[in-house]
């Protein structure tokens, strides 16, 4: 074979064979690289970025960002090889068709929800007073938002225990007063975690964002509630539509803590009052105040101020109730006290106002000319006392048609000084123009009486 015949030999057949085995190589090597990669994933030594959205977990995970988690494989196969053990304080990531549910709610391509776990199988949990217990044990907490924040749900209320069985978790987001998770839920299977960070490797990551929860437990029983701050917001609001700002009244504070304590003492927090019959308008009088428009709004849970605004604009009719024109003044109690036999603290608003009746010219016109006609006949009917013989035949007739036109005088100047003062009329100013109308007919019945009297 020639050289030209080796040349063609080499091109045809051993320059392929040789490329073939090079990429053969490369494949076995790329294979190696992604076996080696996954197998460093599954044992936790290399880690998965996972997306993270919201402020639940504030402030240990960020609102947006991608976090590193290690992948977490239930299947006891893989457990025999690779054993992982889900522990308190853990932060998992899962997914089950109540996460579907919600997520689907708030519109939101996720379909997991990142929480920590709080409770493992064999643990008790209670929530109480702003803190979760373990196993009877108050838990110490750095890692969450803001100290005593923690209350019950749907699923899990305050003060219940609740047992947590094998194969199950209780999880919590760190911000607890605004993530869903087992209080809403419930508790969650083993088998729905599919991420997570074992505690002892969060506090090299995370530890800088946790706050000194040495001082957490002073506050117990006690009210965390900043009035001035709170009644700040609330005129800042004011202020943004137009309105003018609320004058804080001590004696509104007062009937708003006499409302607190029949609210718990009766489980009630209907302004009507049904079953304790002790409305807002009995604590005002009971507070020594007065006023002509007043509204009344209870919240039930322990907050700062920023807090309690928040949730405040979230209830329904809360932005109407606070941005009602006619409310001057407002008084905030925090009452701690207890419901069912657990600890709680209600917030009670009570806002009050003073709007001019403005009475119209011909209504008072009208009082005016009725005390006329009163004072007219008044020294006529009196006079008949002067005539011995027609008053001792006639005294009882001619004693009270007198003392009904010098009652209706006495009433009707009060009346006309109240609305010419642009005042409004009080109760019993008010029972008094309902009563007239019978004391007038009564008064014509007497005269006609006397009048046709010998």
């Amino acid at each position: 074979m020639n050289k030209a015949d080796n040349s063609f030999f080499y091109n045809l057949v051993i320059w392929p064979l040789k490329l073939l085995g090079m990429l053969v190589q490369l494949v076995l090597f790329a294979a190696f690289i992604f076996a080696g990669w996954f197998i460093l994933q599954m044992i936790g030594i290399l880690t998965v970025q996972v997306p993270v959205s919201g402020a639940s977990m504030l402030p240990t995970l960020p609102e947006e960002g991608y976090v590193p988690f290690q992948r977490y494989y239930y299947d006891e196969r893989v457990q025999k090889f690779i054993p992982q053990k889900i522990q308190r304080g853990d932060i998992v990531v899962f997914e089950n068709q109540e996460t579907h549910q919600e997520l689907a709610k708030q519109h939101k391509d996720s379909s997991g929800f990142v929480k920590r776990v709080v409770g493992i199988a064999g643990d008790t949990i209670q929530i109480r007073d702003g803190f979760v217990y373990v196993n009877g044990a108050k838990l110490a907490e750095p890692y969450i938002y803001k100290p005593r924040s923690t209350f019950g749900g749907k699923e899990v209320q305050d003060c219940e225990v609740v047992s947590v069985p094998e194969g199950k978790l209780f999880v919590l987001g760190d911000n607890r007063k605004v993530s869903m998770d087992s209080r809403q839920i419930g508790l969650i299977s083993i088998r729905d975690v599919q991420f997570y960070i074992p505690f002892e490797k969060q506090e090299d990551q995370f530890a800088n964002r946790w706050r000194d929860a040495s001082h957490d437990f002073d506050t117990e029983n006690e009210s965390l509630f900043d009035v001035d701050a709170f009644v700040s917001l609330l005129n800042k609001k004011r202020s943004e539509n137009g309105l003018k700002p609320l004058h804080y009244q001590p004696k509104l504070e007062y009937s708003a803590k006499l409302r607190a304590e029949v609210m718990l003492r009766y489980n009630e927090f209907d302004s009507e009052a049904p079953q304790s019959g002790y409305s807002m308008k009995d604590a005002m009088a009971d507070a020594n105040y007065f006023n002509i428009v007043y509204g009344e709004f209870p919240m039930i849970g322990y907050y700062d101020a920023e807090e309690l605004y928040d949730a405040f604009m979230e209830q329904p009719g809360a932005s109407e109730f606070l941005l009602n024109k006619d409310y001057d003044e407002i008084g905030v109690s925090t009452f701690v006290g207890e419901q069912n036999n657990c600890p709680v603290q209600v917030v009670v608003q009570h806002l009050a106002g003073y709007i001019p009746p403005d009475y119209s010219q011909g209504e008072i016109v009208s009082w005016k000319d009725g005390l006329s006609r009163l004072e007219r006949v008044q020294s006529g009917w009196a006079k008949l006392k002067d005539y011995e013989e027609y008053y001792s035949k006639n005294r009882t007739a001619v004693d009270r048609i007198n003392e009904i036109i010098t009652l209706r005088i006495s009433r009707f100047k009060q009346i006309i000084n109240r609305m010419e003062s642009n005042q409004w009329l009080t109760e019993e100013e008010k029972a008094w123009t309902r009563e007239d109308s019978s004391l007038a007919e009564e008064q014509d019945r007497l005269a006609d009486q006397l009048n046709n009297a010998n």
